[in-house]
């Protein structure tokens, strides 16, 4: 409890901090100063500027009179308002007369309500015990909890205290844009970020300090005071902007820039409204003067590079931007990514040199947890629930390994909250905890983000489930089994693929059905199966196709497919036939878990299965399963690499470089029954026929068709000739009716 000295004493300060703040306060509030050096301003700034050559007595008069009505209306808008906080300022100060006294009367009535009320530091120990019980669920991680609570409720205390300056000059001032213009052609064509309707739909930006003090420098320099922002999509560069924003409107930035206007300009609205190149830039240099005129907008340009080139999709408005960028009446912020700034604006002297430019990168991970921890009390008010420190830190780890298109801490923050609301409306419970991360990425990202009970059951059955379907080849699938278990044990911390192979032998023995086998088994549809032909990607001009090329605008396949199915197998058939640059592009996403497409964006493929397979070498592989005495024996590895076929780099980033047995006829014959079932089942579900092949029919047709060289393939065509050319000879001769038997 508070002795009575320090009671009066800290009573005492407050009180007279409150009155000295609210003196302080309420000149801005009232746009004194700017009231004051704007008096005889016209009112908004209209003006009626001499439009006609040579002199008119008449027009003279008539713009003299306008002006003059103008610059009265403005005066007595603003002495109105002058005049009102003069007495509003005199009445405060003389009811300060009574109040002040009657403070220091009740201040022993504080004083008794002070001493039988809980004390402020038994309120916040209570706070901390309860804060502690719902925020921590390991005990090891206690202080760290305690540290988070004590930051939080300074903040909270600080924010409390409405006299405090900083709290007062939140709020916006009035009558701060009455010596500003109006922009009636240009407000068709905008979204002001500056405008009490918008900001009332923003978040509060948490971070992002540096990045908004460099936007404000630049923005309040006397010349080239336009910026550039550039960043990946999704880095934040909206969120910067917007946080800049949200800072002129409650009056937080410096006085060059509390008065301005942050509008976003629809240049494709702009660009509809003519086709002749000529009339855009009369039209968005007629926009741009009215904005100067007004001499308090700051205009954004999103993707601005599509503005100062020429090509599919792009008008050059450079010698406009030219013009009007170097006006120190308004300025530009412009956005676009890096690639597009090397491509576009670096090699355009006359945009380049306008703009300062400002790179917005993601956020760090130790970043995006402070950011996480100052969101959490918004989303626990919303949602009536609580998010421990674990759940926090779990969001951060698996939003950074799992979720690559959005950057921290958008998704991070995104995720929490979209768990809050699985929580709450589809569980009923008020507790986040990291299983309910896990679950709701998984169901967004379609991956699993731990080891389900059904993926456990998976692995540890995967070697008799791949056997089930895969003839002959027992090495081979006891070392892919192997290398799943160990691939998905580091689920959610290896930054390489899930797993990858090279599978390597002859044609038709089961390569590419391994590949088909592990997507059906893990993701039980052949969807998530993206296969590519290599040997049609033979140049480097079809690199492009792959990865994306802006000359052509192409997005490229690859990147397509596996943005769309980001978990899933990725089959490289016939590696050995792609381009010698191709090969380097698939060394770095085995390497590093990703690649860079041809728009310079990064392509995430943790989440993948890599089966790359090849038919190099396959003659030495068929030599050394058959052997003759005469034939030396041949490591298939080093033969690869000694003939340039694969590098010994590339081939080590493999986790597991397999080789496949050529078919024997015990195997084929066995490859040969699952081939039969599939056309009895077909011929039977057109027309109610049974087809019956003996064995004895089967193992002639293997001994006279079946080369182990070309594999099941041959043999698969082969069978169907014989079986479904016979058996389509008895149906057109209507020699087999509905419920017939063709025995072969």
């Amino acid at each position: 409890m508070k002795s009575v000295t320090q009671f009066f004493s800290e009573a005492t300060h407050t009180f007279f901090e409150a009155v000295g703040n609210l003196f302080i306060f309420l000149p801005y509030f009232f746009s004194v100063s700017i009231l004051l050096t704007t008096l005889f301003d016209p009112w908004k700034n209209i003006v009626v500027k001499k439009t006609q050559r040579g002199f008119s007595f008449e027009d003279v008069l008539s713009r003299l009179s306008y002006n003059l009505i103008s610059r009265g209306m403005g005066f007595v808008m603003r002495v109105s308002i002058l005049i009102f906080y003069l007495i509003f300022q005199i009445t405060f100060f003389l009811s300060l007369i009574v109040v002040v006294p009657l403070f220091f009367i009740t201040l022993p009535i504080q004083l008794f309500i002070d001493s039988i009320e809980t004390s402020e530091d038994e309120k916040k120990a209570e706070m901390k015990k309860q804060f502690i019980a719902t925020h921590l669920l390991k005990a090891e991680n206690q202080l760290y909890v305690e540290q988070w609570f004590e930051k939080l409720y300074s903040n909270k205390y600080h924010h409390s205290q409405w006299w405090k300056v900083k709290n007062l000059f939140s709020m916006p001032p009035i009558a701060k844009d009455w010596s500003l213009g109006y922009t009636p052609e240009l407000d068709e064509y905008i979204v002001e970020l500056t405008a009490g309707s918008y900001q009332t739909h923003i978040k509060t930006i948490i971070g992002r300090k540096e990045e908004i003090q460099s936007l404000e420098n630049t923005l309040s320099k006397s010349e080239a005071a336009n910026i550039l922002l550039v960043g990946e999509e999704g880095t934040g560069k909206h969120a910067v902007v917007d946080a800049f924003a949200k800072r002129v409107y409650e009056g937080k930035t410096n006085n060059l820039l509390a008065y301005k206007r942050v509008l976003k300009l629809n240049m494709e609205k702009v660009l509809t409204n003519f086709t002749d190149q000529k009339q855009r830039e009369e039209f968005f240099s007629q926009l741009l003067t009215e904005a100067a005129a007004a001499k308090n907008v700051i205009v954004l340009i999103e993707n601005i590079d599509r503005y100062v080139s020429n090509g599919d999709g792009r008008v050059d408005l450079s010698l406009i931007l030219e013009k009007h960028g170097k006006s120190p009446l308004f300025q530009i912020i412009g956005m676009t990514s890096p690639f597009f700034y090397q491509k576009y604006i670096v090699t355009n002297e006359k945009v380049s040199r306008l703009f300062t430019r400002l790179d917005v990168y993601e956020v760090s991970k130790s970043e995006a947890v402070e950011i996480l921890m100052d969101t959490v009390p918004m989303l626990e008010t919303r949602y009536g629930v609580a998010v421990p420190y674990e759940t926090i830190f779990n969001t951060i780890d698996k939003s950074d390994f799992f979720i690559t298109n959005i950057p921290f801490p958008e998704k991070a923050v995104h995720l929490l909250d979209s768990a809050c609301v699985y929580a709450t409306q589809s569980l009923g419970k008020n507790i986040i905890t990291p299983e309910i991360i896990n679950a709701v990425l998984s169901e967004k990202t379609h991956v699993p983000v731990s080891l389900s009970t059904q993926l456990k059951g998976k692995l540890l059955n995967i070697k008799p489930l791949l056997f089930q379907q895969i003839v002959n080849q027992d090495a081979a699938i006891q070392e892919v089994a192997s290398s799943l278990r160990r691939a998905f044990l580091l689920l959610g911390k290896r930054k390489k693929p899930l797993a990858s192979f090279l599978f390597l032998g002859p044609t038709g023995v089961g390569k590419t059905e391994t590949a088909k086998a592990i997507s059906r088994i893990f993701f039980e549809s052949d969807t998530n199966l993206l296969r590519f032909d290599m040997s049609l990607y033979q140049s480097k001009d079809d690199i492009g196709k792959l990865i994306g090329s802006p000359a052509t605008q192409n997005p490229g396949l690859l990147t397509e497919s596996i943005r769309n199915y980001p978990y899933g197998v990725l089959l490289l058939d016939e590696l050995e036939k792609a381009n010698k640059d191709l090969i380097n592009i698939f060394l770095t996403i085995l390497d590093e878990g990703y690649f860079t497409n041809g728009f310079g964006k990064r392509v995430d493929c943790k989440n993948l299965i890599i089966i790359a397979t090849s038919n190099a070498g396959a003659d030495i592989m068929f030599q050394q399963q058959n052997p003759d005495t005469s034939t030396p024996k041949i490591n298939v590895i080093e033969y690869l690499v000694e003939n340039h076929l694969f590098s010994p780099e590339f081939l080590n980033r493999f986790d597991g470089v397999i080789v496949y047995n050529s078919l024997d006829q015990n195997a084929a014959l066995k490859i040969a029954r699952g081939m039969l079932k599939v056309v009895e089942e077909q011929v039977y579900s057109l027309y109610k026929v049974k087809v019956l092949v003996s064995d004895a029919t089967l193992e002639s047709i293997i001994a006279n068709n079946y080369d182990p060289k070309f594999g099941a393939r041959n043999m698969e065509r082969a069978l169907r000739q014989h079986i479904e050319d016979t058996v389509a000879k008895i149906i057109l001769e209507d020699k087999a009716k509905e419920g017939d038997t063709i025995s072969l």
